[in-house]
């Protein structure tokens, strides 16, 4: 049986850690179940199992170091998704907090769904929003990995930034449409997608202003695990200033990946139903 892992701790960020893994529970049509780990073989956890019981999630408790146990945890082959707490921006307030959250999306290859200390979204995850580059070592995770987890009606917001650096020759010509540019990106990545999205600018900006714009309910990034400066600046800029919960699909670097050839768009959209 398959699980979408939330991993809770004893801090009050718990709650909305598992109320977003039950969301995405009904997002992926899959059972929940919670995880606890006690540094402290003796330490209460009368919070975290009160919890557990209120929201029918089935809780159990390791007893070890946080990290390499919730390690652990995602690693089996039951769990096709994690829950966790804690972003960047949380680094200072429970640098702890972070190191753990950090150990997991550069340890697992296991989509992690990263959740922002403060948010209050309930209903379904409906709308979700996917900032892509237009190259396929960014498209080529989301259509392997995110549509075939999602077997629930969503709507695709696909979201492209221009940077001052990347904005096509053909832009600049008034009679070439900018929709025109988005059918065409569409035609080629996403043919079942909602819509596509053009703005320019910094592109965690863009992204957390888009996600307020259309209300968005999951932000959904491919991640390269790799914690060096100058690899993942999109990753961490959301992450650091999310107030959405954010879907990181791993990807492997460049020349790394396991894929044999080229995927079947066509195959890949089918498990959404719109």
């Amino acid at each position: 049986m398959s699980f979408v892992l939330a991993a809770l701790d004893a801090s009050s960020r718990s709650r909305t850690v598992l109320d977003t893994a039950v969301r995405v529970g009904r997002l992926t049509d899959t059972a929940v179940r919670a995880v606890h780990v006690r540094s402290d073989p003796g330490a209460p956890y009368d919070v975290v199992e009160s919890l557990a019981e209120e929201a029918g999630v089935e809780l159990r408790v390791v007893d070890g170091t946080p990290a390499p146990a919730l390690v652990d945890a995602i690693r089996e082959p039951e769990t096709i998704a994690a829950v966790i707490g804690g972003c960047a921006r949380s680094v200072l307030a429970d640098p702890r907090a972070w190191q753990v959250a950090r150990a997991l999306l550069e340890q697992t290859n296991t989509p992690v769904v990263v959740v922002p200390s403060g948010i209050e979204r309930s209903g379904e995850i409906h709308r979700l929003l996917v900032p892509l580059e237009g190259a396929e070592l960014s498209s080529r995770p989301v259509l392997e990995q995110l549509v075939p987890l999602v077997v629930a009606d969503v709507e695709l917001e696909v979201l492209h930034v221009f940077t001052a650096a990347t904005v096509p020759a053909m832009l600049d010509q008034p009679t070439y449409a900018l929709d025109t540019l988005g059918r065409e990106f569409l035609s080629r990545h996403f043919p079942r997608a909602g819509t596509i999205e053009f703005r320019t600018g910094a592109v965690v900006e863009q992204v957390a202003q888009v996600s307020i714009d259309h209300d968005i309910d999951l932000i959904v990034l491919s991640w390269s695990q790799s914690p060096s400066p100058e690899r993942a600046l999109v990753v961490r800029g959301v992450l650091e200033g999310s107030s959405r919960p954010v879907l990181l699909l791993p990807v492997a670097p460049s020349g790394n990946s396991s894929s044999n050839g080229p995927i079947a768009v066509d195959d890949a959209v089918a498990p959404v139903r719109r």
